[in-house]
């Protein structure tokens, strides 16, 4: 599996959370294919903002913007390289709701970087039933993670 990470100029992480590793592993939990690429950008406010609008017609800040592309469910296993898509987080965003829900910023990151995931792999919370499902799998990849206790 292959996680490409990009930090843009001037966005600080408050720590290290192990984003990489966290993909990986999230990936592996949900059984996709070894294939499977998946880049993650950390941005500021200001251009997460611009892709909410952009690509969702929401001009407000959020703390993570999934862009999925294959299914790796449905994909040729065969295939060079399934690219499941894109996950944006904003660190500031994170950092300012960790507050809010009294959790570390690397526990609201993984979080937040698990929930992409499952959107990247299909994964939806509009409706209750999917809610309950997605939030079932957030639990159980952060708990085998090690992070217990969240929301």
């Amino acid at each position: 599996m292959d996680v490409h990470i990009d930090t843009r100029d001037g966005v600080q992480l408050p720590c290290d959370y192990r984003v990489e590793e966290l993909v990986v592993f999230a990936l592996r939990h949900m059984q996709c294919p070894d294939n499977c690429e998946v880049s993650v950008s950390f941005v500021d406010e200001e251009e997460i903002q611009a892709l909410n609008d952009e690509y969702r017609g929401v001009c407000s800040v959020t703390d993570v913007l999934s862009f999925p592309c294959d299914d790796p469910y449905e994909a040729d296993p065969a295939e060079e390289l399934i690219e499941l898509g894109d996950i944006v987080i904003c660190p500031s965003v994170i950092d300012e709701q960790r507050h809010e829900f009294g959790t570390s910023f690397a526990q609201e990151a993984s979080l937040m970087t698990v929930h992409s995931v499952l959107h990247l792999l299909g994964y939806d919370h509009m409706e209750p039933e999917e809610r309950e499902e997605m939030e079932a799998f957030e639990k159980e990849i952060l708990e085998a993670w090690g992070i217990r206790g969240l929301r």
